[in-house]
């Protein structure tokens, strides 16, 4: 029996050569080992589940938009869509900044934090660039959840607000009694008193 040295014999293992040999030779096909080799890890990686960078993504001040994420803005009846690849935000087929998007859109006089809808990967729906910053930075923890909660929540900032306007009430009513206080005449120096002219 020959043995044959491929410049692959000391990295792939022997048996699995020999078996490819066989098949090849047994299936009648044209193709040399070498390519079958490379035809072989070529669909493998094809097979493969795509590998995100988790790494790769546009960073949109405090918030993170990772590679892959879409953005969405419409104005006048119309969508407008952009996308994050690697780490730019390309709109356009050109790299932009959110506020350059909304700007090019829309003009001057907009929020671009309100205007832009966010689809991140792996994320069923769109959420508002405002909110999402919201939800990163902890802020959004506090907003009520239902409607007994948004109520309690009311409920709490009317109370203060009636607080903060009896101590200005209060306050007003100080003031006014000090100034009313300074006219009477039990307050007033004897020269400073006008004799009544008849």
């Amino acid at each position: 029996m020959e043995t044959r040295q491929y410049p692959f014999s000391g990295i792939l293992p022997a048996d699995a050569l020999r078996e490819l040999r066989h098949f090849l030779s047994r299936t009648g096909s044209p193709l040399p080992l070498a390519d079958a080799i490379g035809t072989a890890i070529t669909e493998w990686k094809a097979r493969q589940p795509a590998v995100d960078q988790p790494h790769c993504g546009y960073q949109w001040k405090q918030l993170f938009l990772p590679s892959g994420t879409e953005l969405r803005m419409s104005h006048k009846g119309r969508h407008y869509y952009a996308r994050v690849h690697g780490d730019q935000l390309i709109y356009d087929r050109h790299a932009v900044s959110p506020r350059a998007m909304v700007l090019s859109i829309a003009g001057e006089g907009r929020n671009t934090w309100r205007d832009l809808w966010l689809h991140l990967p792996q994320e069923g729906n769109w959420i508002n660039a405002a909110r999402l910053r919201r939800l990163q930075t902890g802020q959004e923890q506090n907003q009520p959840c239902g409607p007994t909660a948004a109520l309690s929540a009311a409920a709490q900032a009317m109370n203060q607000a009636l607080k903060a306007a009896i101590i200005l009430i209060e306050h007003v009513d100080y003031q006014s009694t000090t100034v009313l206080e300074r006219r009477l005449p039990k307050n007033r120096r004897s020269v400073d008193l006008l004799e009544d002219i008849d």
